[in-house]
Protein backbone atom coordinates (compact mmCIF):
# COMPACT_ATOMS: atom_id res chain seq x y z
CA UNK A 1 0.00 0.00 0.00
CA UNK A 2 3.20 2.47 0.85
CA UNK A 3 4.12 2.46 -2.96
CA UNK A 4 0.53 2.86 -4.17
CA UNK A 5 0.15 6.08 -1.47
CA UNK A 6 3.08 7.52 -3.08
CA UNK A 7 2.02 7.25 -6.48
CA UNK A 8 -1.64 8.87 -5.55
CA UNK A 9 1.03 11.50 -3.65
CA UNK A 10 2.97 12.36 -7.13
CA UNK A 11 -0.47 12.37 -8.87
CA UNK A 12 -1.14 14.97 -6.36
CA UNK A 13 1.63 17.16 -7.25
CA UNK A 14 1.29 16.63 -10.77
CA UNK A 15 -1.94 18.12 -10.59
CA UNK A 16 -0.66 21.08 -8.43
CA UNK A 17 2.01 22.09 -11.07
CA UNK A 18 -0.31 21.55 -14.10
CA UNK A 19 -3.48 23.03 -12.67
CA UNK A 20 -4.35 24.46 -16.29
CA UNK A 21 -4.10 21.30 -18.35
CA UNK A 22 -5.77 18.35 -19.32
CA UNK A 23 -6.57 16.52 -15.65
CA UNK A 24 -9.29 14.39 -16.79
CA UNK A 25 -9.59 11.10 -15.06
CA UNK A 26 -8.27 8.97 -18.10
CA UNK A 27 -5.57 11.54 -18.46
CA UNK A 28 -4.28 11.07 -14.45
CA UNK A 29 -4.70 7.39 -14.73
CA UNK A 30 -2.73 7.15 -17.00
CA UNK A 31 -0.03 9.03 -15.83
CA UNK A 32 -0.08 6.48 -12.40
CA UNK A 33 -0.25 3.84 -14.62
CA UNK A 34 -3.48 2.41 -13.44
CA UNK A 35 -6.64 1.65 -14.69
CA UNK A 36 -9.48 4.05 -14.50
CA UNK A 37 -11.69 2.03 -12.22
CA UNK A 38 -8.69 0.94 -10.03
CA UNK A 39 -6.91 4.86 -9.74
CA UNK A 40 -10.84 6.05 -9.23
CA UNK A 41 -11.13 3.94 -6.51
CA UNK A 42 -7.20 4.04 -5.02
CA UNK A 43 -7.36 7.82 -5.00
CA UNK A 44 -10.18 7.85 -3.09
CA UNK A 45 -8.68 5.69 -0.63
CA UNK A 46 -5.68 7.47 0.21
CA UNK A 47 -7.01 11.26 -0.66
CA UNK A 48 -10.34 11.01 1.28
CA UNK A 49 -11.85 12.76 -2.22
CA UNK A 50 -12.09 11.89 -5.26
CA UNK A 51 -10.35 13.09 -7.96
CA UNK A 52 -12.59 15.83 -9.84
CA UNK A 53 -13.29 17.17 -5.61
CA UNK A 54 -9.02 17.41 -5.55
CA UNK A 55 -8.77 19.03 -8.81
CA UNK A 56 -11.40 21.27 -7.86
CA UNK A 57 -10.60 22.48 -4.68
CA UNK A 58 -6.28 22.49 -6.26
CA UNK A 59 -7.82 24.77 -8.56
CA UNK A 60 -9.78 26.98 -6.23
CA UNK A 61 -7.24 26.91 -3.92
CA UNK A 62 -4.65 28.13 -6.24
CA UNK A 63 -6.86 31.31 -7.65
CA UNK A 64 -7.36 31.98 -4.05
CA UNK A 65 -3.54 32.15 -3.78
CA UNK A 66 -3.47 34.52 -6.53
CA UNK A 67 -6.05 37.00 -5.53
CA UNK A 68 -5.16 37.06 -1.78
CA UNK A 69 -0.90 37.76 -3.29
CA UNK A 70 -2.12 39.95 -6.14
CA UNK A 71 -5.40 41.83 -5.68
CA UNK A 72 -4.87 43.39 -8.31
CA UNK A 73 -5.67 40.72 -11.15
CA UNK A 74 -8.35 40.65 -12.83
CA UNK A 75 -10.77 36.94 -12.12
CA UNK A 76 -11.04 36.42 -15.12
CA UNK A 77 -7.23 36.22 -15.95
CA UNK A 78 -6.65 34.14 -12.41
CA UNK A 79 -9.39 31.52 -13.41
CA UNK A 80 -8.51 30.90 -16.40
CA UNK A 81 -4.77 30.65 -14.95
CA UNK A 82 -5.85 28.06 -13.10
CA UNK A 83 -7.62 25.87 -15.38
CA UNK A 84 -11.40 26.92 -14.97
CA UNK A 85 -13.06 26.67 -18.50
CA UNK A 86 -14.81 30.20 -18.00
CA UNK A 87 -15.20 32.47 -15.41
CA UNK A 88 -18.57 31.67 -15.05
CA UNK A 89 -17.25 27.87 -13.83
CA UNK A 90 -14.42 29.83 -11.20
CA UNK A 91 -17.39 31.95 -9.61
CA UNK A 92 -19.96 29.17 -9.25
CA UNK A 93 -17.47 26.84 -7.39
CA UNK A 94 -16.08 29.83 -5.20
CA UNK A 95 -19.69 30.39 -4.43
CA UNK A 96 -20.30 26.56 -4.00
CA UNK A 97 -17.13 26.57 -1.54
CA UNK A 98 -17.89 29.91 0.49
CA UNK A 99 -20.89 31.06 0.21
CA UNK A 100 -19.81 34.14 -1.56
CA UNK A 101 -19.13 35.22 -5.17
CA UNK A 102 -15.05 36.10 -5.93
CA UNK A 103 -16.23 39.51 -6.46
CA UNK A 104 -18.04 39.70 -2.87
CA UNK A 105 -14.17 38.61 -1.34
CA UNK A 106 -12.15 41.11 0.39
CA UNK A 107 -9.35 39.04 -0.39
CA UNK A 108 -7.51 39.14 3.04
CA UNK A 109 -10.35 37.68 5.34
CA UNK A 110 -10.30 33.82 6.13
CA UNK A 111 -12.44 32.35 3.90
CA UNK A 112 -12.98 28.98 6.74
CA UNK A 113 -13.78 29.97 9.53
CA UNK A 114 -12.92 26.28 11.57
CA UNK A 115 -9.26 27.31 11.31
CA UNK A 116 -9.15 30.02 14.06
CA UNK A 117 -4.82 29.31 14.93
CA UNK A 118 -3.92 31.87 12.23
CA UNK A 119 -4.32 35.93 12.33
CA UNK A 120 -6.38 37.57 10.34
CA UNK A 121 -5.23 40.19 8.98
CA UNK A 122 -1.38 41.28 9.77
CA UNK A 123 -1.59 43.22 12.75
CA UNK A 124 -2.20 47.26 11.63
CA UNK A 125 1.12 48.95 11.60
CA UNK A 126 3.02 45.23 12.02
CA UNK A 127 6.30 45.13 9.46
CA UNK A 128 9.02 42.55 8.45
CA UNK A 129 12.32 43.15 7.23
CA UNK A 130 11.39 41.33 3.95
CA UNK A 131 14.54 40.10 2.06
CA UNK A 132 14.73 39.33 -1.99
CA UNK A 133 17.15 35.77 -2.60
CA UNK A 134 17.71 33.54 -5.44
CA UNK A 135 17.22 30.00 -4.91
CA UNK A 136 18.89 27.33 -7.00
CA UNK A 137 17.00 24.69 -8.98
CA UNK A 138 16.88 21.57 -5.94
CA UNK A 139 15.47 18.31 -5.08
CA UNK A 140 13.82 17.50 -2.41
CA UNK A 141 12.55 14.09 -0.22
CA UNK A 142 9.63 14.73 1.86
CA UNK A 143 6.86 12.88 4.01
CA UNK A 144 3.34 14.29 3.52
CA UNK A 145 1.32 15.19 6.19
CA UNK A 146 -2.42 15.38 6.37
CA UNK A 147 -4.08 17.91 9.13
CA UNK A 148 -0.87 18.67 10.25
CA UNK A 149 -2.12 20.74 13.04
CA UNK A 150 -3.23 17.79 14.83
CA UNK A 151 -1.68 16.77 17.54
CA UNK A 152 2.10 14.75 17.23
CA UNK A 153 0.81 14.97 13.62
CA UNK A 154 3.91 16.88 12.36
CA UNK A 155 6.10 15.56 15.18
CA UNK A 156 5.88 12.20 13.99
CA UNK A 157 5.74 12.82 10.43
CA UNK A 158 9.48 14.57 11.18
CA UNK A 159 10.30 11.49 12.93
CA UNK A 160 9.68 9.48 9.98
CA UNK A 161 11.65 11.88 7.69
CA UNK A 162 14.72 12.05 9.58
CA UNK A 163 14.78 7.99 10.05
CA UNK A 164 14.42 7.91 6.27
CA UNK A 165 17.35 10.24 5.34
CA UNK A 166 19.41 9.86 8.69
CA UNK A 167 22.73 10.30 6.71
CA UNK A 168 21.48 13.90 5.15
CA UNK A 169 19.62 14.81 8.44
CA UNK A 170 22.86 14.65 9.82
CA UNK A 171 24.79 16.30 7.44
CA UNK A 172 26.11 19.77 8.63
CA UNK A 173 25.08 21.83 5.61
CA UNK A 174 21.43 19.64 5.75
CA UNK A 175 18.41 22.10 4.51
CA UNK A 176 14.99 21.05 6.17
CA UNK A 177 12.04 23.04 4.33
CA UNK A 178 8.16 22.69 5.00
CA UNK A 179 6.12 23.16 2.05
CA UNK A 180 2.77 23.94 2.55
CA UNK A 181 0.19 23.58 -0.37
CA UNK A 182 -2.72 24.84 1.15
CA UNK A 183 -4.01 28.11 2.56
CA UNK A 184 -5.41 27.81 5.93
CA UNK A 185 -7.42 31.24 4.75
CA UNK A 186 -9.22 28.91 2.58
CA UNK A 187 -9.24 24.91 3.23
CA UNK A 188 -10.65 23.26 5.87
CA UNK A 189 -7.99 22.09 8.15
CA UNK A 190 -9.24 18.53 7.97
CA UNK A 191 -7.64 18.70 4.44
CA UNK A 192 -4.79 20.66 4.92
CA UNK A 193 -1.60 18.90 3.97
CA UNK A 194 1.79 19.90 4.47
CA UNK A 195 4.98 18.63 3.41
CA UNK A 196 8.39 18.12 5.09
CA UNK A 197 11.50 17.44 3.20
CA UNK A 198 15.07 17.69 3.19
CA UNK A 199 16.88 19.31 0.07
CA UNK A 200 18.70 16.31 -0.99
CA UNK A 201 22.22 16.33 -2.36
CA UNK A 202 23.38 15.61 -5.93
CA UNK A 203 23.64 11.89 -5.96
CA UNK A 204 21.32 10.60 -3.55
CA UNK A 205 19.22 8.08 -3.99
CA UNK A 206 15.51 9.04 -2.37
CA UNK A 207 14.41 5.97 0.04
CA UNK A 208 11.36 3.97 -0.74
CA UNK A 209 8.06 5.28 0.96
CA UNK A 210 9.30 9.36 0.64
CA UNK A 211 7.94 11.83 -2.13
CA UNK A 212 9.64 13.99 -4.28
CA UNK A 213 9.84 17.25 -5.18
CA UNK A 214 12.17 18.87 -8.38
CA UNK A 215 11.69 22.44 -8.31
CA UNK A 216 12.78 24.92 -10.55
CA UNK A 217 15.30 28.18 -9.64
CA UNK A 218 13.24 31.01 -8.00
CA UNK A 219 12.84 33.82 -7.13
CA UNK A 220 11.59 34.85 -3.51
CA UNK A 221 10.85 37.15 -1.12
CA UNK A 222 11.73 35.73 2.65
CA UNK A 223 11.02 36.98 6.57
CA UNK A 224 13.15 35.54 9.35
CA UNK A 225 11.07 34.13 11.97
CA UNK A 226 11.45 32.27 15.70
CA UNK A 227 8.38 31.06 16.91
CA UNK A 228 5.16 29.71 15.46
CA UNK A 229 2.99 32.68 16.17
CA UNK A 230 5.95 34.64 14.71
CA UNK A 231 5.38 32.97 11.18
CA UNK A 232 1.99 33.29 11.18
CA UNK A 233 2.04 37.48 10.94
CA UNK A 234 4.98 37.13 8.61
CA UNK A 235 2.04 35.18 6.44
CA UNK A 236 -0.28 37.75 6.86
CA UNK A 237 2.20 40.34 6.14
CA UNK A 238 3.76 39.34 3.02
CA UNK A 239 0.57 38.48 1.76
CA UNK A 240 -1.50 41.37 2.51
CA UNK A 241 0.89 44.27 2.78
CA UNK A 242 4.07 43.75 0.70
CA UNK A 243 2.93 41.77 -2.14
CA UNK A 244 0.12 43.86 -3.09
CA UNK A 245 2.31 46.83 -3.67
CA UNK A 246 5.55 45.40 -4.71
CA UNK A 247 5.05 44.56 -8.25
CA UNK A 248 4.89 40.92 -7.80
CA UNK A 249 2.90 38.12 -7.47
CA UNK A 250 2.99 34.47 -5.99
CA UNK A 251 5.07 31.93 -8.48
CA UNK A 252 3.58 28.61 -8.98
CA UNK A 253 5.41 27.08 -5.74
CA UNK A 254 4.06 26.55 -2.36
CA UNK A 255 5.18 28.21 0.50
CA UNK A 256 8.20 27.02 1.90
CA UNK A 257 9.52 27.14 5.32
CA UNK A 258 13.35 27.30 4.73
CA UNK A 259 14.68 26.09 8.60
CA UNK A 260 17.66 27.60 9.21
CA UNK A 261 18.96 24.80 11.80
CA UNK A 262 17.82 21.25 11.45
CA UNK A 263 16.23 20.73 14.98
CA UNK A 264 16.31 17.12 17.04
CA UNK A 265 12.60 17.42 17.20
CA UNK A 266 10.16 19.29 15.21
CA UNK A 267 9.50 22.21 18.42
CA UNK A 268 7.67 24.95 16.99
CA UNK A 269 8.67 26.64 19.82
CA UNK A 270 12.72 26.48 19.02
CA UNK A 271 12.12 27.29 15.11
CA UNK A 272 14.77 29.22 13.44
CA UNK A 273 13.57 29.58 9.88
CA UNK A 274 12.59 32.05 6.70
CA UNK A 275 8.60 32.09 5.94
CA UNK A 276 9.65 31.94 1.53
CA UNK A 277 7.52 32.95 -0.94
CA UNK A 278 8.41 32.41 -4.68
CA UNK A 279 7.22 35.59 -6.54
CA UNK A 280 7.34 36.39 -10.32
CA UNK A 281 6.54 39.77 -11.97
CA UNK A 282 2.37 40.87 -11.61
CA UNK A 283 0.54 40.10 -14.13
CA UNK A 284 -2.60 42.14 -15.41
Amino acid sequence: MADYTQRVHRVMDHIRQHLSEDLSLARLAEFAHFSRFHFHRLFKSVAGETVAAFTRRARLERAVYLMRGAPHRELTSVALEVGFATPSDFSRVFRSAYGMAPSQWDRKSRLDDANDFAPDPAAPGQSFSVARVEHAACRVGYVRVRNPWSSDALTDGYARLRASLQSTAERPDAKLVGLSWDSEKATPIERLQYDLGFVLPSGVTVPPGLGVHDFPAVRAVEVHCTSLRQTAFAWAFLYEQWLPTSGFEPDEMPAIKRFRQVPDVFDAAAWDLDCSIAVRPARS
